[in-house]
């Protein structure tokens, strides 16, 4: 087919509406009390007579058709625009936030699709610290055709947690067919610009964790040599590939060392067993952004 139309669309679940804060990953037991909280809190506003906004008072969803590269990858953007005081989440959004689901699947001669997502903002919700984007977002992608000499259609079912004073996860539907060499998108490029960088191209020579092992899990410390970014600094870790939470960072600076201290669990307290090269860290700063894979023991 040389013409694809984005095909139609399934019923999609009912946008729920919640007070802040709701509990992103966690381990099941923790969820399940997130679940029950939101209930409780969803009922205080019924009783006040509150009405949560609706999805389309708050986002506004479309892909930015983009352009086809010279090795025959297509460059394409998720654009959400938000209304004033609303957030949306990073990829790991915090303990107060909610982690963006994006399925890409129902894409027509898509055979991949990498997010590369842009620098975000560490902001204070509840006393927790959020990882998002206040304003908009747009999320560069790049596309992969499954037969380059056809045109594709990107069709996305999207999860996204938006938030001001009461957090709302938000089912969207977008969809776009990209035909041709489409157009650069000035746009896209400067997301582009906001992906992260080496961490070592920032002056990192060195990342340490100790682990200590306790009854609900393990307690792990990093110690990155490098110069100090900014005043401040904001260590994101993360286990790739694991199904094990992974809290919110506890992060200063000792001198030459960025520490960051943050607990591990497994599902139903299960026992945790980790090796240092599976841990990925992310430095935020409010201008630059850097990612690093593994660490020593120390």
């Amino acid at each position: 087919m040389d013409d694809p139309t984005p095909p139609s669309r399934p019923p999609r679940r009912a946008a729920r509406a919640v007070s802040a804060p709701v509990i992103a990953v966690q381990p099941a037991a923790v969820f399940l009390a997130a679940l029950v909280l939101a209930a409780l809190m969803l009922a205080g506003h019924a009783r006040a007579g509150a009405s949560p906004p609706s999805i389309a008072q708050i986002v506004q969803a479309e892909i930015r058709p983009g352009w086809r590269g010279a090795d025959g990858q297509h460059i394409a953007a998720l654009h959400l625009r938000l209304a004033e005081g609303w957030r949306t989440y990073w990829r790991i959004p915090g303990q107060a936030g909610i982690a963006p689901q994006l399925d890409w699947s129902r894409s027509q001669n898509v055979a991949s699709v990498t997010a590369h997502w842009p620098r975000p903002a560490v902001f204070d919700q509840d006393g927790y610290n959020s990882v998002g984007y206040a304003g908009e977002l747009v999320l560069p992608l790049t596309l992969t055709p499954r037969d380059p000499a056809r045109p594709m259609a990107l069709v996305g079912d999207l999860t996204v947690g938006l938030c001001r004073d009461v957090c709302i996860p938000a089912d969207l539907s977008v969809s776009q067919p990209l035909r041709g060499n489409g157009a650069h998108d000035p746009v896209i490029a400067a997301a582009l610009e906001r992906r992260p960088e080496p961490a070592r191209a920032a002056g990192l020579s060195r990342a340490t964790c100790q682990i200590r092992p306790d009854e609900r899990g393990v307690e792990l410390t990093l110690r990155i040599t490098m110069p100090q970014l900014h005043r401040e600094e904001h260590v994101v870790m993360e286990l790739p590939g694991t199904n094990y939470w992974v809290s919110d960072s506890h992060t200063r600076r000792e001198s030459a060392e960025l520490v960051a201290t943050a607990r591990i669990s497994a599902p139903q307290r299960g026992p945790v067993s980790i090796s240092r090269d599976q841990l990925a860290f992310t430095i935020i700063t409010p201008d630059r952004l850097y990612e690093h894979r593994g660490c020593t023991g120390g």
